[in-house]
Parts: C-alpha cells; structure tokens; sequence
C-alpha cells in the first residue's frame, strides 16, 4: 500500500490534474483547514469541478488542516515552522482520528493523493499525515511525494 503527496504551488490548475491523471491518481484529498487559494483554480470548488472532469475524485479534510493564526505566525516570524509542525503533530493530528481512519480506509481502494499548496512536502504538514498513516499501515508501506514540473514552453523563435 502507499499513498502520494502533492503541492500545487508553481502549477496551473490544467497542467496539475493532467499530471495527477498520467500518475493514476483516483481521489484527492485537500488537507488545507480553509480550502481558498490566490492561485485560479485551486479554491475548493474549482478545484473539485477540474479533478471531475478527469474523473478524480475530491475530498476535503479541514480538521487536518493547519490553523490560519498558526501560519499567519509563522509567516511574521513569531514561531518558527518547526515550532508550528511540532504543534500540529501533538495537537491536530490527535483530534483529526476520523479523517484518518477514512483515509486508511480509502487507500484500500484508491490511490489517492494528499494536497496542500506548498510543493516540497518537508515544507507542509501533509508530510506529517503521510507519516501517520504509514506508521498505522502494515509493513511494506510507501509514501511518494509527487513533484509537478512547470508544464514545458514552446519557443516561437
């Protein structure tokens, strides 16, 4: 069993879900505690219309999110992100048991990718959820972490 991570940052919404498509992915799950983003087409529910259209699956999980006054310190340098990871391993992953059994359930059947926006997973606390999930798994459990490449330029001169 295994399951995939994957950041959207850097990425247009056309190019991620093609990509999530080549890689088989059947379902994603949206680990961000409020499903909004600057980046067009990446809000909750664009985001699930453009993974339909490539019959993939969406499914948001807020309780494993990172709360926004957390980021919003770590962002001004008032904790540091070890400090807010740590956090969230001691106090979020422990209340967020419900949507880790659905998603130890899930990765029964589908092959399913964890998302946040941040590309580098050491980077996100999607890392953290992986790590979970492979600790509660049977041996031979794998985590990829997907990295989506811009999609290639073509030069007109």
């Amino acid at each position: 069993m295994h399951v995939f991570t994957v950041g959207y940052e850097g990425c247009d919404i056309d190019h991620f879900t093609r990509s999530l498509k080549k890689q088989g992915i059947e379902l994603v799950a949206d680990l961000r505690k409020n499903p909004l983003s600057r980046k067009k087409g990446f809000s909750k529910n664009r985001l699930a219309a453009a993974l339909q259209e490539r019959r993939i699956d969406y499914l948001h999980l807020p309780d494993l999110g990172v709360p926004a006054e957390w980021r919003k310190k770590a962002k001004a340098g008032e904790i540091t992100r070890a400090r807010m990871f740590h956090d969230y391993a001691r106090k979020i992953l422990p209340r967020g048991q419900a949507s880790l059994e659905r998603l130890q359930e899930l990765l029964q059947t589908k092959e399913v990718a964890l998302l946040c926006y941040e590309a580098d997973a050491e980077d996100c606390h999607r890392s953290f959820v992986a790590r979970d999930l492979k600790a509660r798994a049977q041996r031979g459990f794998k985590i990829h972490h997907l990295l989506i490449p811009p999609p290639a330029r073509r030069r007109i001169f």
